[in-house]
């Protein structure tokens, strides 16, 4: 089974053929369900129906690409839910068409039947909201990353959907762009190309790497990133709420600026 995750235009100017779209509201939780926070993964009930109505069995083999990250979020959501056999297609559909192959424009017919995938959390600890974040401060066997542009980082530039500008407090700073190649064809950095990459960046493998971005998906860029390097899928996790949770609560604190810890020492507030 083949999964689009990309947007309608995008979609229907060309995909692979047979490949269903599934765009990001899809699989996209109710705000109302998620106190107000938009973006959240939908709750198990929601993912079976998601995978049944595309043709999903357990025993499926599901490959999901993009144009961009949303890839990541799908995998992770499959991996939370249970469904261990699922790829992301390297390079996306930009390769796809870079290496000449077919696309179609039209959609595939419905499934002649639904499948029968069950999604039952299979993984929890991929995904952490709020709280358990919170807790992170009295955590020292932990690292929690922004995997934002720096401009979000340091408060510059605040997207919209966020209440405030800024970071976590006591976040790094880790850009989902530094773990990926500029060619299309080949879109992961390997192991070997990452290991320089983390030293720089701070990363400690003795220590659990907790993941967050606006809406908890170029966030699963950076933990699928470390995942295809070796690193145990135990150890890592996404904030799935992510800036957009954490800044909504006006009772959590925030950060601002390049951190005193850098040599270009700005404000922090």
């Amino acid at each position: 089974m083949i999964l689009a995750t990309e947007g309608s235009v995008g979609y229907r100017t060309g995909h692979i053929p047979g490949a269903h779209h599934v765009d990001r509201p899809d699989y996209e939780a109710p705000p109302d369900t998620q106190n107000g926070v938009t973006g959240n993964i939908i709750d198990a009930a929601g993912f079976t129906e998601l995978a049944r109505r595309t043709g999903i069995n357990r025993g499926s083999t599901v490959v999901v690409y993009d144009d961009k990250y949303d890839a990541t979020r799908l995998w992770w959501a499959f991996a939370y839910y249970g469904k261990s056999d699922v790829r992301v297609l390297d390079g996306g559909i930009k390769a796809w068409k870079e290496a000449g192959y077919p696309v179609e424009i039209l959609a595939p017919d419905a499934p002649a039947q639904h499948g029968n995938l069950v999604a039952a959390v299979a993984l929890p600890h991929l995904r952490v909201d709020t709280a358990d974040v919170v807790a992170l401060r009295k955590n020292p066997a932990t690292q929690l990353w922004d995997t934002r542009s720096l401009e979000e980082f340091t408060g510059k530039e605040q997207k919209k959907g966020a209440y405030r500008a800024g970071r976590i407090p006591g976040s790094r700073h880790a850009e989902w762009t530094l773990f990926k190649k500029k060619e299309n064809r080949s879109e992961w950095l390997t192991a070997a190309e990452m290991q320089p990459l983390l030293r720089k960046l701070g990363f400690d493998p003795k220590k659990e790497q907790y993941f967050y971005c606006q809406s908890g998906v170029r966030s699963t860029q950076v933990l699928f990133a470390l995942y295809l390097s070796g690193w145990p899928i135990e150890e890592l996790h996404n904030y799935d709420s992510s800036w957009i949770g954490w800044s909504k609560d006006y009772n959590l604190s925030l950060e601002a600026g390049v951190p005193t810890a850098d040599p270009r020492q700005e404000a922090r507030k």
